[in-house]
């Protein structure tokens, strides 16, 4: 196996650690454990634990947007939307995504700032084709489109993974929220 494979299969462990077993998990024995490898594998590939999770904030936040890109793409950019939201709530990543987000060694990274514009420029793409869809411009400046998007994604991602909001009830604010995504249209 190459270095750049070890190095992938490093990351798909981590996230995979970190989905199932939650931050707390992603401890450098239990990414090797996970990974089937020695914990100075790990260190070899990346210098310490603040370099990996770093990595993973990178791989998460890039499938992110380009998920976010993949729905703007769709021949429904709505139903794109709301399939994008039922699967990034069933795949996890997006709640490991904002459990990290809140870990010292992860805030101080500058990966966080940099996966968090490409998810909003994502975003904003897909808001922008949501609306053009039904005949309508952004009446705010695209970013602040993308932001909302961001933000509202994350929040229903969240609220299902710990149980606040029921199925039905998930439904419910996907409806409501391309609502309030058609109003921010003229």
């Amino acid at each position: 196996m190459s270095r750049a494979e070890t190095a992938e299969r490093l990351l798909d462990a981590a996230i995979g650690l970190g989905v199932s077993d939650g931050v707390g998990a992603m401890s450098l024995q239990g990414i090797a454990t996970r990974a089937g490898v020695s914990k100075a594998l790990v260190l070899y590939h990346y210098a310490d634990k603040p370099t990996l999770l770093a990595a993973v904030v990178t791989r998460v936040g890039a499938r992110s947007a380009e998920r976010l890109l993949g729905a703007a793409r769709a021949t429904d950019a709505l139903a794109g939307w709301r399939t994008l939201a039922r699967a990034e709530t069933a795949n996890g990543e997006l709640a490991l995504l904002a459990g990290l987000a809140h870990e010292a060694e992860v805030a101080a990274s500058p990966a966080l700032p940099a996966v968090r514009a490409a998810r909003e420029d994502g975003a904003a793409v897909l808001g922008g084709a949501i609306l053009r869809a039904v005949g309508l411009a952004p009446r705010v400046p695209v970013p602040f489109l993308g932001r909302v998007i961001v933000r509202h994604l994350d929040g229903l991602v969240i609220a299902a993974s710990r149980g606040v909001i029921s199925g039905e009830e998930f439904e419910a604010e996907l409806d409501t929220f391309a609502l309030a995504l058609l109003g921010l249209g003229r």
